[in-house]
């Protein structure tokens, strides 16, 4: 499937969680991995997600450091 994370598409497998997602996105675009444990998550509505939510194909997220 694929979503949208910080505006750039990733394809990423069937049942994956946004934690899962934000992971390829950051090992795409070789930054720290170690990030991954401090992210304030957003939906595209601006509401925040929790990393273990899933995701669906198409579906768009955000992340900073929090």
């Amino acid at each position: 499937m694929t979503v949208t994370v910080n505006n750039q598409e990733i394809r990423i497998f069937n049942g994956a969680t946004a934690k899962h997602a934000i992971l390829r996105y950051l090992l795409r675009n070789k930054l720290d991995v170690k990030k991954v444990d401090n992210l304030v998550i957003k939906d595209k509505y601006g509401h925040q997600i929790d990393g273990d939510a899933p995701l669906s194909n198409g579906q768009t997220i955000t992340f900073k450091t929090a």
